[in-house]
């Protein structure tokens, strides 16, 4: 095994990273891995392929991907493709003699016999003939004013004539005035409201953390020193970490203490009650 594949395969197992894990998440078959980490270039596609792998393992173990492909092509010793395999050649200035100036005669006859249509149209118009009906409409005389005649009052009878209304009593009054109070809205049966959680991670050291939160993946990358993550989760938190020794992590401000050794990988589920393994 050569110096590049050996450097991949030392920095995955220092992350406590598997090659099913690296195949799961970049979708390169485990052969594929193998054969770069074993630098047999020959069981691969070749071209860029090659150089795609490199980067999705690079990028998938936080480390530098153009330094991974800078080595893998010192390894391979592939010679970069030429630029400008293809030149097109390009004419400076049009030729002239094929784009002739366009003749506007076609538009002026067009527009010419759309106007004749329009003025044949309209003499046509003039020119029909009446139908019956509007014939008949024209010889009809007009009607005559009739004279208005006197508006009618209306009888009113004293038994549908409306009672004069009382004035409401004083208690009626107080009564109207008087705010009823109003009844609290039942809360409804079953309403819970869902408990959060915290969990803090803080490197001592360049540390490979992933965290996994209600089923959805928040990191996994390194952690640089000195750095900080905090994270919040409803129902579950998983953290996975290669270097146990090298982070620090704490649960809704409570420090966990040592986890573990540095180099060593551990894994951490979380609820909202605190540590779960």
């Amino acid at each position: 095994m050569g110096v590049f594949g050996d450097r991949l395969r030392r920095e995955r197992e220092m992350r406590g990273i598997t090659l099913d894990e690296i195949t799961e998440s970049t979708k390169i078959s485990r052969r594929h891995l193998e054969a770069l980490e074993g630098e047999h270039f020959d069981q691969l596609p070749g071209g860029v392929f090659n150089k795609g792998f490199v980067r999705a393992y690079a990028r998938f173990l936080g480390i530098d991907e153009d330094r991974a492909v800078a080595d893998y092509s010192a390894a391979s010793n592939e010679q970069p493709e030429p630029e400008n395999k293809f030149p097109l050649e390009i004419h400076d200035e049009p030729d002239r003699e094929l784009n002739p100036r366009r003749s506007y005669l076609p538009l002026v006859f067009a527009i010419a016999a759309l106007a004749g249509v329009l003025v044949g149209y309209a003499f046509w118009i003039k020119s029909k003939p009446r139908t019956a009906a509007e014939q008949t409409q024209a010889t009809r005389p007009a009607p005559t004013a009739a004279a208005p005649e006197k508006p009618v009052a209306p009888v009113v009878s004293p038994m549908s004539a409306p009672a004069p209304r009382q004035a409401p009593s004083p208690v009626e009054q107080r009564a109207a005035v008087t705010p009823q109070p109003s009844q609290p809205a039942p809360s409804e049966p079953g309403a819970r409201k869902e408990k959060s959680f915290f969990v803090s991670i803080k490197a001592k050291e360049d540390s490979w953390v992933s965290i996994v939160a209600d089923g959805k993946s928040v990191m996994q990358r390194v952690l640089p020193a000195d750095k900080h993550k905090k994270i919040k989760a409803g129902k579950l938190l998983v953290l996975r970490t290669g270097n146990a020794g090298g982070i620090e992590v704490s649960f809704n401000g409570r420090s966990l203490g040592a986890i573990g050794n540095e180099n060593e990988p551990r894994t951490l589920t979380f609820n909202a009650n605190g540590l779960v393994q």
